[in-house]
């Protein structure tokens, strides 16, 4: 009878354990959930966005119903930091998986992604997705890097229209990128997509339209948020008509936060405080049981390319810093607590001061500076009391592992060539008053650098002075920036930024004194050569600006930008034929240049010489092949096809460029030209009046709209009006005789012959002295 029940126990024993071994749950594996097959993606990123600013995120202030939708339907990770508060950087730690140790992006401006990095549509695409992007700033452009791997990238911004500019500042609105995307993938019948939406509107300056702007009067901050909101909610609710929710994964991520003037800081990028780093993370999939998950792990921006690797079951790119969050997914919480590192190189590039550092696992932070700063994040939330002589342990501990993770992360860094954004693009950001990152920093190592948190007060200053500078006061801006000069005649962008005031209000002599001061202390600051130079050009003393860009370079900085800046100054001086060997000295010092190309094809385009054709055509087409979306590459092809008499491919690359610069005049005056060559006078009358609106002191616009009226016996008294205001805007020589001439013509129609032959005698003898002076 033991025997028996002995028996019965084991077999009990054993069915339980059979039970147990097949009811188990079986181990987390997302490839299971995917099935073989291919999930298209969604990437969302939005601009400066603090985390505790979303109602998901605990905040009661703001109507989120769409990204709070996002972090019930999927997984929320509750404490994700970025690696940096810099749009660029902290987007190509997303993009590729590294660090900006790594990476070396460290500023927004002067530096382009290496293209030895693997992004992540570089990943899809070599699976065969069709990859899309489109972004709402110009620090996210082409230009700089992040286009790696996208079929359709998604820029077009149009620097013409700015005077002066902070770079953040040339953006577009939420509507415009998701009208963008929409009509993407209204076009997309079948295969499968990657694309990335970049989303800007909680940058500032804070403008939210309406009803958002009324409904939080008193925080357009939020407002921005609750609007950019509602145009996600827009796109979401489009792919839902669209069906194509069914078969996507989405990833809503922002770059940085924003700090609203917490530790005294307005905006973001100069500290590393949480307000600028804690930012949201959500994973959405159509996965039942991966909806309402949160995590409350410390992540890292580092770690999205990787987790979307695993979840569209894609090989991790060798190099990648960050780790999969897919584990997570299923055991929230569970991974053992690791470092995440963040950044600002931002105070050390653009004023001389200390850049700051931190790690940060799930309890304790410390901010690596002059003077160190630890924080207990459980009970400082708002990072107030520093800890760092109270808790000597633990500081001491996260010191070593600092320094352990940041020599791992650094070895195999790559090289940033600071020289890689081409000589076209830094012109024309110097001559907006763009301060940027282009100064090699390198040159502060050893020196003692001062704590950003002490500067802080003289950061807002400038900060204040820039912005009425650019709000039209220049005087109120000159006198707050040089009591700040008088306070530390050290830091360089105080006095580039007099120079910007000085050179706004047309008092170039002393722009050239404030931006010489600037390059002293810079001296390898190209922006401060080309601000100089620029200065002297509009005072019209051509020759003393070639002079000290060539001091300049005989002082030991030899640099192929300032070969361009030379052919510049040529080709603006009225002497194009002394550009050609500056350009040529460009390309000799950057085979790359396609700015350079670009230059010499201007010159033979405008020269009458056989073969000059030919000549513009050969480095267009190089130009072309190394950089396709240079600034004026595509209205001198129009100039040279036009001279080809190729009319109706000029008049389409004139659009083109007219779709994506509306207000470049020139290409507005030419497109009139052809139109007059193509016999379409109403397209040409359209054209000129245009062109007027866009530049009203273009006076040759002012001759031909004038001629436009004499030829159809119309309008002659407001026909010599528009003449005589185009003679009055002083056009070059060689256009003055077609003034004179038609004034001659309309006098004569109107009945006033003495005129008539007064003007016909001027435009004869300025048709001799613009013959004269072609010759000498």
């Amino acid at each position: 009878m033991a025997v028996k029940k002995s028996v019965a126990a084991a077999l009990l024993l054993a069915a339980a354990a059979l039970a147990v071994f097949l009811l188990r749950p079986r181990t987390p594996d997302f490839g299971r959930l995917r099935g073989g097959k291919d999930f298209n993606v969604i990437l969302i990123t939005v601009d400066t966005l603090r985390a505790d600013k979303l109602g998901c995120y605990g905040s009661p202030r703001v109507k989120t119903p769409a990204m709070d939708a996002f972090a019930a339907a999927g997984i929320r990770y509750e404490n994700c930091i970025a690696q940096t508060p810099l749009t660029l950087p902290s987007h190509t730690t997303i993009m590729t998986g590294t660090l900006p140790i790594h990476h070396g992006v460290r500023d927004n401006g002067g530096f382009v992604v290496p293209s030895e990095l693997v992004t992540m549509a570089e990943a899809f695409k070599a699976r065969g997705y069709e990859t899309a992007a489109f972004v709402a700033a110009y620090v996210l452009d082409a230009k700089w890097g992040l286009d790696q791997g996208f079929d359709t990238y998604f820029d077009k911004f149009d620097l013409s229209r700015f005077e002066r500019i902070s770079l953040g500042e040339v953006q577009r609105p939420a509507n415009e990128v998701i009208d963008e995307a929409i009509g993407w993938f209204d076009g997309k019948k079948d295969g499968k997509f990657f694309a990335w939406i970049h989303l800007y509107d909680p940058h500032t300056p804070y403008e939210p339209p309406e009803p958002f702007l009324s409904e939080y009067p008193q925080s357009p901050y939020l407002g921005e948020i609750a609007y950019t909101d509602s145009q996600i909610a827009r796109f979401w609710d489009h792919l839902g008509r669209a069906g194509l929710r069914d078969n996507l994964f989405l990833v809503l991520a922002a770059d940085h936060g924003e700090s609203l003037g917490e530790h005294d800081e307005g905006t973001h990028g100069f500290f590393i405080y949480q307000a600028a780093l804690h930012v949201p993370l959500i994973f959405v999939t159509p996965f039942p049981d991966l909806r309402g998950v949160t995590s409350a792990e410390t992540v890292a921006l580092a770690d999205v390319l990787p987790t979307v690797c695993e979840m569209a079951g894609l090989a991790v790119p060798a190099g990648v810093q960050g780790r999969s969050l897919v584990p997570s997914f299923f055991r929230p919480s569970a991974a053992p607590e690791r470092l995440a590192y963040a950044e600002s190189f931002y105070p050390r590039y653009h004023y001389g001061w200390s850049e700051l550092k931190s790690v940060q696992d799930g309890r304790y932070k410390l901010i690596i500076a002059p003077v160190p700063e630890l924080y207990d994040l459980d009970r400082d939330p708002g990072e107030e009391k520093n800890l760092v002589y109270l808790e000597k342990g633990v500081f001491e501990d996260l010191t070593a592992r600092a320094e352990a993770l940041m020599a791992e992360a650094g070895r195999g860094a790559l090289e940033v060539d600071l020289g890689k954004v081409d000589e076209e693009t830094r012109e024309k950001l110097a001559a907006l008053g763009y301060v940027g990152s282009f100064t090699d920093s390198s040159k502060l190592q050893g020196k003692k650098l001062a704590d950003p948190k002490d500067k802080i007060g003289v950061f807002n200053e400038l900060t204040k002075a820039r912005e009425t500078g650019l709000g039209g006061d220049p005087d109120a801006a000159i006198l707050a920036i040089s009591a700040i000069i008088a306070e530390d005649p050290t830091i360089a962008d105080a006095h580039f930024a007099l120079g910007n005031v000085f050179n706004k209000a047309r008092r170039f002599e002393e722009a050239v004194a404030a931006f010489k001061r600037s390059l002293e202390l810079k001296p390898d600051d190209a922006f401060a050569v080309i601000n100089v130079a620029a200065s002297y050009q509009a005072m019209g003393r051509f020759d003393e600006a070639e002079t000290f860009v060539l001091d300049h370079i005989a002082s030991g900085f030899e640099d192929a930008q300032l070969y361009f800046l030379l052919g510049n100054i040529q080709v603006h001086g009225g002497a194009p034929e002394k550009a050609v060997p500056y350009f040529e000295k460009c390309l000799e010092m950057n085979p790359r240049s396609a700015s350079a190309h670009n230059g010499l094809a201007a010159v033979y385009l405008n020269r009458e010489a056989e073969g000059d054709l030919a000549l513009a055509e050969e480095h267009l087409s190089a130009a072309a092949a190394i950089n396709p979306t240079l600034l004026s590459l595509r209205y001198n092809t129009a100039q040279l096809r036009e001279k080809q008499g190729r009319l109706a491919e000029a008049a389409g690359l004139y659009l083109q460029e007219l779709e994506d610069a509306p207000k470049t005049h020139k290409a507005l005056f030419n497109l009139s030209r052809v139109y007059r060559q193509m016999g379409r006078e109403d397209d040409e009358l359209v054209m000129l009046k245009k062109t007027i609106e866009v530049e009203p002191d273009f006076p040759v616009a002012y001759f031909y709209l004038a001629r436009i009226h004499l030829g159809r016996g119309q309008d002659y008294e407001g026909a010599i009006a528009l003449v005589q205001k185009g003679i009055a805007l002083k056009p070059v020589p060689s256009e003055l005789p077609l003034g004179y001439f038609l004034l001659a013509d309309l006098y004569n129609r109107v009945g006033d012959n003495a005129r008539s032959e007064e003007y016909a005698r001027k435009g004869r003898a300025a048709t001799e002295a613009a013959k004269a002076r072609a010759k000498g």
